[in-house]
């Protein structure tokens, strides 16, 4: 257990990734580590004392660019190998030989730099032949001194065997290779405008002693780094920009830069033809006076949408519904809507489905409306149903009611056809003066032409001795 943690520790404070960028003059670099392999994945909560074992690396590495390596480790291992799914080990030497491309991110003075590596690995446990697998990590260098860097990494073996999965651990130290990172030659005067760098605070541009180092294009008394329009020369108050017009609107945010104007319509002078406050240049509709929030263009219902635009223009609604107000919220606008103060689908036209027990009325007064024989008058029993088509008139004020009478056919058709129309009629009056509307309603008859039963049998002609009550939205 002690060597164990031993070898986790030095791990830790001493492993070396080869993956950090070199200088330009030392692009190559060597390196050892200490490695602890791990096939027992998952790892066991006795991991540090059965599962890892240790080896030695030694590695090259040749920076290709400024964001990748090339590595190249051989390394020499125990390796404590799982014999089946069902537990058991076997304790085996191990080589292997890697090639690596390192995606590094690096600065030559920089403490710390973190690194991801992926590659291919050629693998022989106990000398019986080579494997294959497929390493993936991450790791991290520390500049210890300007050629010595001390890294910790750690990855994740891909193998393209059964129980062959496993990770690592590695430490160590790597020496650069080459003369390393040449040192700038301290430089007097870079721009030679005759300050020295060390009191020129514009080190790369020729400019003035008066401003330390810095130039002044325009030569306005305001260095470039300072003067928003550095090529023109202009006063202090407008930062070196010039008001050509001498309106207090710098030329740069002028609209009419040779005509004086006004601040607050970006220096150019007002003109209103239409009267509503806002200038003929920004104004939509300059003719017609209108607000700000529509371009200038009129806007009569107030609700922000041009009436152009507006395809309701004197009520006021929302854009999504081009100005058109939806009062109850149903998703059909109230111009459409037959309902505009109760919610109810776009397929009943904005009115609320008729209930279904109010459709079961309306079917059950067919044969529940009963009239003396071959005459057109209600009987009493008659009034019962006609007065609950009353109520579902009232509680669906937004729908009409066709009456249709209809007879079988006993007797001669002139005579069955005007029993129909006057019974239908008879139906009409009852509700006119129970108080519904008459132009809620219309009334016709059929005689026999729509027979719903056969006129053969009894049954049949008692079916189509009825009065029909048909509710609809227009």
């Amino acid at each position: 257990m002690k060597k164990l943690r031993y070898l986790f520790v030095f791990a830790i404070l001493f492993t070396t990734n080869l993956s950090f960028a070199q200088y330009s003059d030392a692009k190559d670099g060597l390196g050892v580590r200490v490695v602890l392999p791990n096939y027992q994945y998952p790892i066991t909560k006795d991991f540090l004392e059965d599962d890892f074992t240790s080896g030695m690396e030694i590695e090259y590495v040749r920076s290709l660019n400024n964001f990748l390596n090339l590595a190249v480790p051989f390394r020499i291992n125990s390796a404590n190998l799982p014999v089946n799914e069902n537990g058991g080990i076997k304790n085996v030497p191990s080589m292997s030989l890697d090639a690596l491309l390192q995606l590094k991110y690096f600065k030559p003075r920089q403490f710390i730099n973190p690194y991801l590596f992926a590659g291919v690995s050629g693998m022989s446990e106990n000398l019986d032949g080579l494997r294959l697998a497929v390493p993936l990590g991450a790791g991290i260098d520390f500049r210890l001194a300007r050629h010595a860097y001390l890294t910790t990494k750690a990855e994740y073996r891909l193998g393209f065997e059964d129980l062959r999965d496993h990770i690592q651990l590695g430490a160590g130290i790597l020496i650069l290779l080459g003369e390393g990172e040449a040192e700038k030659p301290a430089m007097t005067d870079r721009d030679g405008d005759g300050i020295q760098d060390a009191q020129d605070l514009c080190p790369d541009v020729p400019g003035l002693a008066a401003f330390n180092g810095c130039p002044d294009t325009d030569s306005d008394g305001i260095t470039d780094g300072e003067d928003q329009c550095p090529t023109v020369a202009g006063p202090k108050e407008f930062m070196g920009c010039p008001d050509g017009d001498g309106d207090g609107v710098p030329d740069k945010d002028d609209d009419c830069p040779t005509e004086k104007g006004l601040a607050s319509n970006q220096g150019c002078p007002i003109r209103d033809a239409d009267g509503d406050g806002i200038d003929d240049k920004d104004d939509d509709c300059p003719t017609e006076a209108g607000t700000r929030e529509t371009k200038g263009c009129p806007d009569t219902d107030r609700d922000g949408i041009a009436d152009r635009e507006d395809d309701c223009p004197t009520a006021a609604g929302p854009r999504q519904y081009k100005g058109c107000p939806d009062g109850d919220g149903d998703g059909v606008l109230d111009k459409d809507d037959r309902c505009p103060t109760v919610v109810g689908p776009a397929s009943n036209k904005g009115c609320p489905e008729i209930k279904k027990e109010d459709k079961e009325t309306l079917t059950f007064a067919m044969k529940a409306v009963q009239f003396e024989t071959a005459k057109a008058t209600l009987k009493k029993e008659s009034n019962t149903i006609l007065d609950q088509i009353v109520d579902i008139m009232k509680r669906y004020p937004a729908h009409k009611l066709r009456i249709n009478g209809h007879t079988d056919s006993i007797g001669e058709a002139p005579a069955n056809q005007s029993l129909s129309e006057k019974r239908a009629k008879a139906c009409y009056d009852y509700l006119v003066a129970k108080g519904i509307a008459a132009n809620r309603m219309s009334h016709g008859g059929y005689g026999e032409s729509q027979p719903i039963g056969d006129n053969r049998y009894k049954d049949g002609r008692e079916k189509n001795r009825r009065v029909e009550f048909d509710l609809y939205i227009e």
